[in-house]
């Protein structure tokens, strides 16, 4: 058994099941405004990257890559924790009352919804749908 501390700068996180991914080999998690990957069982640090301005919420496997539905970004990270692209908004991704249908990953695109009520689609190469 092995046990890690991760920690970052900017908003909080909270711990829940969208905010962290178990893969066979490592763990992707979401702390602050950066997403870490660490591999397993080891928990050695394999990439840490700035994944929002402010703070990452929850982050999610697309192919072999992750999408990460931050607070002022969305953001496509490649295997590596490379940035593929970010994309942000006229205000903050989160809703007043905080409903589950402000970020959704579907076949086709994703949906983020921000303060205001305005809804963003995206497909999965970061260009904004009409």
């Amino acid at each position: 058994m092995n046990s890690a501390l991760i920690g970052a700068s900017g908003g909080g996180t909270a711990i829940h099941a969208t905010g962290m991914i178990v893969e066979p080999e490592k763990l992707v998690i979401c702390c602050s405004d950066s997403v870490f990957c660490m591999a397993i069982p080891t928990l050695l640090l394999q990439w840490k990257t700035k994944g929002d301005f402010a703070t990452c919420f929850e982050v999610f496997k697309y192919k072999s890559d992750y999408i990460v539905h931050g607070e002022v970004e969305i953001s496509r990270l490649s295997t590596d924790g490379d940035i593929i692209w970010q994309q942000s908004g006229a205000d903050i991704f989160v809703t007043l009352d905080s409903n589950e249908a402000e970020f959704i990953i579907t076949d086709d695109y994703i949906l983020a919804t921000d303060w205001e009520n305005r809804k963003y689609k995206f497909d999965f190469d970061g260009n904004v749908i009409r």
